[in-house]
């Protein structure tokens, strides 16, 4: 069964937006997070490492 299937929660999504929301340095730390993430992928994969 798909979660995100329209009367699971709402059509839009997963999660209502107030769950979604983070304090701002989690969202920070994350932000960050994903940007190493990224910069590794380059660094040992090549271009080929990242989905565009």
């Amino acid at each position: 069964m798909n979660p995100q299937a329209k009367g699971a929660r709402g059509v839009h999504g997963a999660h209502r937006a107030e769950e979604r929301r983070r304090h701002p340095v989690a969202n920070a730390v994350r932000n960050v997070g994903i940007v190493l993430d990224t910069a590794a992928r380059v660094l040992f994969l090549g271009r080929d490492g990242v989905k565009l």
